[in-house]
Parts: C-alpha cells; sequence; structure tokens
C-alpha cells in the first residue's frame, strides 16, 4: 500500500530498551530511534483497563468519563515512546502526503519484539492533535510469516460466513440462541441484499465443526465462546464442547489443525471470545490470533478485554459490511470500531477488537458478480438440535449438506424470529426468548457494576481520590447501596479533602504566607498520610513570630525606642539569631545606647557672686540634689546638630558594614568561573586534538562563563559593593547583565558583534562601580579587586600578531586566558577577604557602626 508507514520495533540491549525503524513511510526516508517502556508497568495496568472499558458501556456514563484518563494514558505513554523524535516527524510529514494524495495513512506494527505484543497499541493517543490514532487512520498488527502476498480470494457473493458458538456447561453459561441472535441482527442488511450468507454450526463440538469445515466452502469463520491464556503452556486456547458437554480447550496448534480441513482455507477468522487476543511475553506466536496468522490465515479479528453484547453486535455489523462491500480487512476495523462508538456515547470499548494480519496484503477477497437475493433462495426449517439447542436448518441448493444450520432474517431487525408453529407456541417462543434476554441484560449489567466497583477501587488504592470518588459516584447513580460503595466513596472523598488541604498549605508556605499554612498544616497533622504535617506547622508558626517580630522591631526604631528594639533583637535571636538584625537596625539602636551613655563634658565652675565666701558652707553644701541627665535622645536631636568631638560635621555618614557570607560566596563564583574556564582555554590551546571546540566545547565555555562570572557580581551587590546607594546598584546592575550577555552570547568559535559591544559595557560599568567604591578610603581593596577584571576585559579581542577581533579560536588566546586567571584571582581575594571580615569582632562604642565595613588586609 503506497500510504503505510511500516515500523518495525525489536529489542535493544537492555529489559525495557527498544529500537523502533521506519521501514517505509509516504514521506520517505528511514529514520529510526531508542526508547525506553515501562512494559511491566502497563502489563500491570491492563485489568485496570479492561475494568474501565467493559465499565464505560454502561449507558447512564458521563460524555468523558473521567476513568478514560487511564486509557489516554496509556495510549499516550506508548505513543511518546513509540514516535521518537525522528520518527514522529517522518508520521507527521506522512500523514499530510497521504492527505495530499486523498489516502488515508496506514499504520503498520511489525513487532519483533514478543512482550510487545501484549501492549494494547489499539489505545495509541497523539497528544498534539488529541486523537486516537485508530479512530482516524487503520492500524493492525503485522505478524511475520513465510508465504507473505497471498492472492485476494475470488468470491461470488455471497460471503459465507460459518458461526460457531460453544457454551460448555462447567464454564459460564453463553444464551446460545441470544448470541445466535446477536450476530444474525449485525448481519441483517448483508444477508437480505445477498452479500453475506451466515449459516450455524448445530453444535461446538470438535466433530460437528470439522463437518461444517469439510462442507464448504466458507470465506469466514466467526467463534462465539469462551477463550484464556495457558501460562504453563505459553499458549492461547479456546473452549469448545466436549463428548460430556464439558469444556474441551483446545490450544491453538490443534485449532490450526482444525481449520486446515476446509478448502479453501478460510482467510479470516473472527474471535470473539474474553481472551482470544492475548499473547505471551515469551513467545510471538503464542497467543491464539497471531499462531493461526502464522499457519496461513490471512487475517485474525480477536477481542482483547471482554466485550459487552452491544459493542460486539456493533463491531459485527460495521465490520462484516464493510467486507461485503469489498473493503480490506483493516478497513473493516476501522469501520467495526466506529461502529462501537455509536453506542452508549463514552464508550471506549472500540479498543477492544485487534486486528493481526499476515504479509503485506490486507485485501482478502475480491467480490465477483452480482449479490443474488437471499429470501428467493432461503429455505428454512424447524430442526431441533443437541444439546438443547433449536435453530432454523436452511440447505442451500449450491451445497446440499445435512446437519447444519443457515440463519436468513425474515424480518427486520429486532421484530423477532418467524416460527411455523401455532399461536400459543410463538407466543412461549418469544416469552422464553424475552425472558433469556432479560437474563442476559441483568448479567451483563452485574459485569459493568462489578467492573465500576473494581475501577474506583483501583482508582481508590493507586490515590487518585478524584477519579476514586467520580467514579463510585457514577455506580452509586446506577446501582444505590451496592455493596460497601458508600463507605469507600465517603473514604476516598476524606482522602480528597486532606490532599486538597495539604497541598494548598504547601502552596501557601511556598508563597510565604506562614499563617495560612499553619492553619492547613494543622487541619492535617493528625492525618497518619502527612507525618510531615505537625513539623512542617510548627516551622510556620515560629516563622510567623519571627515576622511578626520584626515589623515591631521596625516599629520601635521609626520612633527612637533604642531600648524596645534591643529587647526585640534578643527574643529574635532566641528563635533565629540570622534575623536578629534586619536591616542593621538592632546594631543601629546598641550603638546610639553605647553613644548616651557617654558623659558629657561639664562646663568649667565659675565662682558665684551670691556664694558665701570661701570657708563658709551652708546646709545645701553639706546634702548635695544628684544631678539628673537631661540629654535629649539622639534621635529627637535634628541632624545637622550631632557633630563629632571634633566640632567639626561629618562630610558623609559612615557606609554599612559589608556582609561577609554574600561577599564570600560572590568571590566564590568568581573563581570558579575563572578556573573551569582556565581550563577548557588550555585545553583548546594545547591539547584538543578531537576538535571538541568545534563540537560544543564552546557552549560549556560559555555556559560556564554567561552563568558563574554574572551570579559573581549580583552577589558582590549583595553585599554591598560598591556603596549601598542607587546609584551604586544601577551600576552594579549594568556589570551583571552585560557580562551574562558577554559570556552567554560572546566565547562562540567566531567573534560575535554582541560578545565585543558586552564587553566595552561591562567595561564602562565596572569603571563606574569602581569609581564609586574607591570614594571610601576603606574599601579601596574591594574597588581595585572591582575594577581590575572587568576594565580590563576588553583586551580578550586583541589577537596574536596585534590583529583585532579575529576567531580567537583560530589563534593563540592568552589574552582571554589571562582575564580568567586574573578573575580566579580576584575571586580567591575575595573570598579571602571575606573570612577576615567575619572574624573583625564587634564594633564598640568608640568604633561606630562602620568599625568592619571596610577592613583593610
Amino acid at each position: 500500500m503506497d500510504c503505510d508507514i511500516e515500523l518495525e520495533i525489536d529489542t535493544g540491549s537492555a529489559r525495557g530498551e527498544y529500537t523502533v525503524h521506519v521501514v517505509r513511510a509516504p514521506a520517505g526516508g528511514h529514520a529510526s530511534g531508542m526508547f525506553t517502556l515501562d512494559v511491566d508497568g502497563i502489563l500491570d495496568r491492563l485489568p485496570q483497563l479492561e475494568a474501565t472499558v467493559l465499565a464505560s458501556a454502561v449507558a447512564a456514563r458521563r460524555t468523558m468519563p473521567v476513568a478514560e484518563m487511564a486509557v489516554r494514558e496509556v495510549g499516550q505513554q506508548l505513543f511518546q515512546a513509540l514516535f521518537t523524535r525522528e520518527v514522529y516527524g517522518t508520521y507527521r510529514a506522512s500523514l499530510g502526503a497521504a492527505q495530499h494524495a486523498g489516502q488515508q495513512l496506514r499504520v503498520v506494527l511489525r513487532l519483533a519484539a514478543p512482550e510487545l505484543a501484549t501492549m494494547p497499541w489499539e489505545t495509541l493517543f497523539d497528544p498534539e492533535t488529541e486523537t486516537y490514532l485508530c479512530q482516524t487512520e487503520p492500524l493492525l498488527r503485522h505478524i511475520p510469516a513465510p508465504d507473505y502476498n497471498q492472492n485476494p480470494l475470488d468470491v461470488s457473493p455471497p460471503l459465507r460466513i460459518l458461526g460457531i458458538v460453544a457454551s460448555p456447561r462447567d464454564l459460564p453459561t453463553l444464551d446460545v440462541d441470544a448470541e445466535k441472535d446477536h450476530l444474525s441482527r449485525a448481519l441483517a442488511g448483508p444477508v437480505a441484499e445477498g452479500r453475506v450468507e451466515l449459516v450455524w454450526s448445530r453444535s461446538g463440538t470438535w466433530d460437528d465443526v470439522q463437518s461444517m469445515l469439510l462442507a464448504g466452502p466458507w470465506h469466514v469463520v466467526h467463534f462465539v465462546g469462551h477463550g484464556d491464556y495457558d501460562s504453563r503452556t505459553d499458549e492461547g486456547r479456546i473452549a469448545l464442547v466436549g463428548p460430556d458437554g464439558r469444556a474441551a480447550m483446545v490450544r491453538a496448534v490443534r485449532l490450526m489443525a482444525l481449520l486446515s480441513v476446509a478448502a479453501p482455507r478460510p482467510r479470516l477468522v473472527v474471535l470473539n471470545s474474553c481472551s482470544s487476543g492475548e499473547m505471551s511475553q515469551s513467545d510471538l506466536f503464542s497467543g491464539t490470533a497471531s499462531s493461526l496468522v502464522r499457519s496461513g490465515i490471512g487475517a485474525v479479528a480477536a477481542m482483547q478485554f471482554a466485550i459487552s453484547d452491544s459493542a460486539a453486535i456493533a463491531f459485527a455489523h460495521g465490520f462484516y459490511a464493510a467486507i461485503a462491500n469489498g473493503r480490506t480487512v483493516d478497513e473493516a476495523a476501522r469501520v467495526g470500531r466506529i461502529s462501537v462508538m455509536a453506542s452508549p456515547d463514552g464508550t471506549l470499548e472500540w479498543v477492544t477488537p485487534a486486528l493481526y494480519v499476515r504479509g503485506g496484503s490486507t485485501q482478502l477477497f475480491t467480490l465477483r458478480g452480482t449479490p443474488r437475493a437471499a429470501a428467493s433462495e432461503a429455505r428454512s426449517t424447524s430442526a431441533p438440535t443437541s444439546g438443547g439447542q433449536a435453530g432454523q436448518a436452511a440447505v442451500p441448493t449450491s451445497a446440499p449438506t445435512p446437519g447444519w444450520q443457515a440463519s436468513v432474517p425474515l424480518q427486520a431487525p429486532g421484530s423477532g424470529t418467524v416460527s411455523s408453529g401455532t399461536g400459543s407456541s410463538g407466543t412461549k417462543d418469544d416469552a422464553t426468548a424475552k425472558s433469556a434476554q432479560t437474563n442476559a441484560d441483568q448479567a451483563m449489567k452485574r459485569a459493568q457494576l462489578r467492573a465500576l466497583y473494581v475501577q474506583a477501587s483501583a482508582e481508590l488504592r493507586a490515590r487518585r481520590f478524584e477519579q476514586a470518588v467520580e467514579l463510585f459516584d457514577d455506580l452509586l447513580t446506577l446501582e444505590p447501596g451496592y455493596r460497601d460503595a458508600t463507605a469507600l466513596r465517603e473514604s476516598a472523598q476524606h482522602r480528597l479533602d486532606m490532599s486538597r488541604t495539604y497541598r494548598e498549605a504547601l502552596a501557601a508556605e511556598e508563597a510565604g504566607d506562614w499563617l495560612a499554612a499553619a492553619d492547613g498544616f494543622a487541619l492535617v497533622q493528625e492525618d497518619r498520610e502527612f507525618p510531615e504535617a505537625a513539623s512542617r506547622r510548627q516551622d510556620c508558626e515560629r516563622r510567623q513570630r519571627i515576622s511578626d517580630l520584626q515589623g515591631e522591631l521596625r516599629y520601635h526604631s521609626s520612633l527612637g525606642s533604642w531600648g524596645a528594639v534591643v529587647d526585640v533583637s534578643a527574643e529574635l535571636a532566641t528563635l533565629d539569631p540570622n534575623a536578629a538584625d534586619p536591616d542593621g537596625l538592632a546594631s543601629a539602636a546598641r550603638a546610639e545606647i553605647e553613644k548616651a551613655k557617654q558623659p558629657e563634658p561639664e562646663p568649667a565652675k565659675q565662682p558665684s557672686p551670691d556664694r558665701e565666701p570661701q570657708g563658709s558652707y551652708t546646709t545645701a553644701d553639706l546634702h548635695p540634689e544628684p544631678r539628673r541627665a537631661t540629654a535629649t535622645p539622639a534621635a529627637q536631636r535634628p541632624a545637622a546638630t550631632q557633630v563629632p568631638a571634633s566640632g567639626t560635621p561629618s562630610a558623609k555618614p559612615p557606609q554599612p558594614a559589608l556582609a561577609w557570607t554574600p561577599l564570600a560566596w560572590g568571590g566564590a563564583a568568581l573563581a570558579l568561573a575563572g578556573l573551569l574556564g582556565t581550563f577548557i582555554v588550555v585545553f583548546f590551546m594545547w591539547f584538543d586534538e578531537n576538535y571538541w571546540q568545534d563540537n560544543g566545547g564552546d557552549i560549556v565555555l560559555r555556559i560556564l562563563y554567561g552563568l558563574l562570572a554574572p551570579l559573581g557580581y549580583l552577589l558582590l551587590m549583595v553585599a554591598g559593593l560598591p556603596e549601598r546607594t542607587l546609584q551604586a546598584r544601577l551600576a552594579m546592575t549594568g556589570v551583571v547583565l552585560s557580562a551574562a550577555i558577554f559570556g552567554l552570547a560572546g566565547l562562540n568559535y567566531t567573534v560575535e558583534v554582541t560578545a565585543v559591544v558586552a564587553s566595552f559595557i561591562l567595561a564602562a560599568f565596572g569603571l563606574w562601580a569602581g569609581i564609586l567604591a574607591l570614594k571610601d578610603p576603606a574599601r579601596r581593596t574591594f574597588a581595585w579587586l572591582l575594577l581590575l577584571p572587568t576594565v580590563l576585559q576588553p583586551i580578550i579581542w586583541i589577537q596574536g600578531k596585534g590583529v583585532f577581533m579575529e576567531s580567537w579560536y583560530m589563534s593563540q588566546a592568552l589574552p582571554l586566558l589571562l582575564h580568567l586567571m586574573l578573575l580566579c584571582a580576584v575571586g580567591v581575594v575575595f573570598v579571602v577577604m571575606a573570612r577576615r571580615l567575619r572574624t573583625v569582632p564587634a564594633a564598640g562604642p568608640e568604633a561606630g557602626p562602620d568599625a568592619n565595613a571596610g577592613t583593610s588586609p
């Protein structure tokens, strides 16, 4: 097919690693890739998926049930694993090419890894278009086998279908008549048009099936019954009826031999059983479906999950109608899926059918001639069947064979069947049929309720509480009081409420809303599911107390209440020593208190004209009153009147102390940037024999320099360099931004104009910041450390022999190497000076608040 995209998937070097290769595609090319897939995790979820799919058939469910999330998650996981970057590009291009050609793109999966055959590939979900692939494009599983290309079988209508219903008495009972009626109703249209002829075997025994196969020809075999997967033999099986009426489990290899007696061999087999599509994880051909395809059957449609009656009827109707109209089998499977999607709204059972094909051709039949009218040639007579089953025997003139039954509806679908007996017997038969249908409907409802219960319980156990609550709501809507669903729903709701409260508390903690976070953690701290809630609550309460005390400290500082400021700072120190001096307010308050304790100079004593002459004294002289301090608080004095002891006003207020911690980290960042850059440039210049600089080395250097150097300058600004003024911070901001632009855009293989401009801007801002720092004599050492690496940075563009702004990788980049070494040395000196600042003792009264602001080495 011209519009096929074939993907071959094989094992990789380890468990969970696989390779995907585009064998052919409309867009051309042979893209490939590797991916990892949690196969065991998906296998563990298969029971949950089956319960989800079966539960979705309940008519009362929502249009978009929350349970679909499980199917969509698995489908998206498979899609994103399979369609790697290159393969996805080929897929999108091929999709466009197919649409341009007016055709559909068919996705063919060639599964060479056995365990991948167990994956539900029919759930493949494209998150970009938000669609399932098999809903819009034919999807099939290719089984590698010899004799790939079978020519289509020429068929003169009708297309003959052999129906087999096997209901052993020791397995869950199947309503044989209802099963036959379901398929007959699904094929009523094609049968009435003469395109299809449906013939039922008398019983599901081996001998009966073999007799029917010998009385062919049969183009299609449709099996309705029980199937399973035998993990001991690693092979799929179906259940026929034994001589004693019990189950006779037929392995795939025996079923292959049974079907081979038909001449010609049927090209299509439909297995409408519970697990006929299940496969082994170690043998690609152990499953019933794949074994039949390998043996020579052209295609097998199998059910990978249990399927409801309504979905089985809908799939058979669309599938066989498309086959009878000459469509390919993969297109017929897609039409069948679309028929399943019709009712009920929101059902997910369209993922249940899986199509396995042999070779590259999916055109199984070539219909030739005009269909004959079925009603004119059909002859029906009532005949008893073995096992208590009743049916209609119709022997076509073309193949008169006793012991088989042909089903040709004579009325419109849903109107019942024609009986040749009396009216009373017909009424009795109708009543029996209605009773059987009622029992079947009740059994299906019980199965669907059970599936909902299992799905909701699984979501609760997996701690997906929102999905569990919605599923339990659906279950209780359909069946109030079902088992312990009410109690489980309340438990899920409680867990959902607690989880939401905990998440909201975490969000409040992240946002710094300590009070709301503490309240939220207090609500869940008694729950064992949240063991950290109590400690988090205590921490948030402590942080809230710190925030309150810092606000109080600032309030006292604004009023000049220095004693209260010191008291609040002492209480803060018990909670967090690092928070005891916000913005240096506590240190300033202690300095003011110490200043107030210094005695004021006494005025010179002048003899009073009214005092007694020397030698005489009064009672007041014997008992003088103590003097009271009348000094005005420093905060209440005008700034202009506060002068130093020398009597001359200060030219500039002293600078606050440098913060040693960010100063040390800033120096460390600069030292690391210079050291790593030095190593890389040395390697480029003298040891790079494989030209790493051409294959990503320059990117590494740019990222290291463009992140670490700006970070170092930013931390220096936080530490207080060059000074704590708006002008200084603007200068340092320019240094940070221009250093980042220079690093990330500048150290390329060839010189970039952006880098050159950024280096000169960096030099200008560095000069500005250095001049500001030089104004304070105590910070001149820091000023020179800030000036040197920034102002001298443009020298890196000067290359060997005086050439300016050539590719520095193509010549000896000695100026760049010198710059990086200088940057490393400057960073180390910053770290050393920060350590010295840390060891300087606290300032005394005579030193003032700037005692450790600018200690020179």
